[in-house]
């Protein structure tokens, strides 16, 4: 799976794409941009393809874990009010996340990384991470797009590491854009 922008040319042997467009600023109860299938200008492209891009227009490329019994491409935003944490958690897919607001903190299994608008970074399915906004004014964002199992169409795939956290504030909004059930031919 790759997170790409727009100087990317053109890629053959795409599975599945899904892009996001900032819109207009309308608060933390309100996505920031426009999700759809297919790219525009200005657009972040997240693509699953046959095999690894790299070249102009690619920001990073990772291997995916495929759910074994189908899966779907999921499109969402998470924006982060000041003060907002999401307590240590795993989610049941992988894929690409970029920063498009504000400032955040990751805290990973064997790093801990500060995000900047403009950053994108990738997390395994199942991987334990911790996240903090940073930012002292305004909303904390990122776009992530997962290759999730056909079993969470619909849910959250966010999970708790520690049950107690359950107990603890979560100010964090997501606002999902679409899940994209993908249908691969067989021959």
């Amino acid at each position: 799976m790759s997170v790409v922008n727009s100087d990317l040319v053109q890629v053959n042997d795409a599975i599945a794409t899904a892009y996001w467009t900032r819109a207009v600023d309308r608060g933390a109860d309100a996505p920031l941009g426009v999700g759809a299938l297919e790219g525009g200008k200005d657009s972040i492209g997240f693509l699953v393809t046959a095999t690894a891009l790299s070249g102009a227009g690619v920001l990073g490329c990772a291997r995916v874990a495929m759910p074994g019994q189908g899966w779907a491409l999921r499109l969402d935003e998470v924006a982060f009010p000041v003060g907002a944490v999401a307590h240590r958690h795993t989610h049941s897919g992988s894929g690409w996340r970029c920063l498009v607001a504000g400032s955040l903190r990751t805290e990973a299994e064997d790093h801990t990384t500060i995000m900047k608008t403009g950053d994108y970074w990738f997390e395994p399915a199942h991987s334990p991470v911790r996240a903090v906004a940073l930012h002292g004014a305004g909303v904390t964002r990122f776009v992530r797009c997962m290759v999730i199992p056909l079993a969470d169409l619909g849910r959250s795939t966010f999970q708790l590491c520690t049950p107690k956290d359950a107990d603890l504030p979560r100010l964090q909004v997501t606002h999902r854009h679409f899940d994209h059930t993908v249908q691969v031919d067989a021959g």
